[in-house]
């Protein structure tokens, strides 16, 4: 009977721990219950205005790289210099060696003309003098 009495007296003891500790949950729960929890978000406020000031900062940057960019590419062509001038220089001389080629055949033309012309009057001149024909062909006959 000892046992149940020790026992009886332990499961009193826990019960009382346990009522008490109850009592402590009920006071904690109401002190609980009564604290307002008020939602500050000043300091994600603050975080934010800070990263948009940086994001503001870097576009900034951005935008005045991108204008000396524009700045730049404004004063380019889409052909190198170089290239242009050697079409160019290309091109001239091309003209010109067309121009000096017609200059050539126009004297050519007017050459052969004179000397169409010569022998013409080499032709007559030998048929009206026949002495000087046989003259001609005899100097030709020696150098022979």
């Amino acid at each position: 009977m000892a046992k149940v009495e020790e026992i009886a007296e332990l499961l009193t003891e826990e019960i009382h721990g346990f009522n008490i500790s109850i009592e402590r949950l009920q006071k904690l729960s109401e002190h609980l219950g009564d604290i307002k929890i008020k939602a500050d978000a000043t300091e994600v406020e603050h975080l934010l205005k800070q990263h948009l000031n940086e994001y503001r900062e870097i576009q900034s940057r951005h935008n005045e790289n991108l204008t000396e960019v524009y700045k730049e590419v404004k004063g380019t062509y889409w052909l190198p210099r170089w290239l242009v001038i050697s079409f160019i220089v290309v091109y001239a001389l091309t003209l010109v060696s067309l121009i000096y080629t017609v200059h050539l055949r126009e004297k050519r033309k007017s050459w052969e003309e004179k000397y169409e012309r010569v022998i013409r009057y080499y032709k007559v001149f030998m048929e009206e003098n026949p002495e000087a024909k046989a003259l001609y062909e005899n100097w030709l006959n020696e150098e022979k």
